[in-house]
């Protein structure tokens, strides 16, 4: 089972590094037109949210890697969760249902990386 999750929590590592970079670098003009954000908007929820997301990929793998604080794996696999359960509300909010499964299968894999890893921590 730990190399099953080990490979989840690179999965989820490698998911959340694109989206992650791309809010952080992106101009505010590529948001507006990527549709993440309206013109009089601030873009600091987005970049705050990138930052966020970058802080995850590493928080999913080094802390139990090294065992340092490995607490902070599960903690950054249910922060995933919510990550993915605010997305389907954006989602739903825009009507944009195409983007359900990938959201639900992040969820999913999230969730069983955060109550396994607890379950370890016990």
């Amino acid at each position: 089972m730990n190399t099953i999750l080990w490979i989840m929590q690179g999965l989820l590592s490698a998911f959340f590094i694109m989206p992650g970079y791309g809010k952080i670098t992106g101009s505010k003009e590529k948001h507006i037109a990527d549709g993440h954000l309206k013109s009089n908007n601030s873009i600091m929820p987005i970049r705050i949210l990138g930052f966020l997301e970058l802080l995850g990929c590493i928080g999913i793998i080094i802390p139990w890697l090294t065992g340092i604080f490995p607490i902070l794996t599960p903690m950054a696999a249910t922060s995933f969760c919510l990550i993915m359960v605010a997305g389907m509300f954006v989602h739903t909010r825009k009507e944009e249902y195409k983007m359900f499964p990938m959201l639900i299968l992040v969820f999913i894999i999230s969730a069983v990386v955060a109550y396994f890893r607890f379950t370890d921590l016990a």
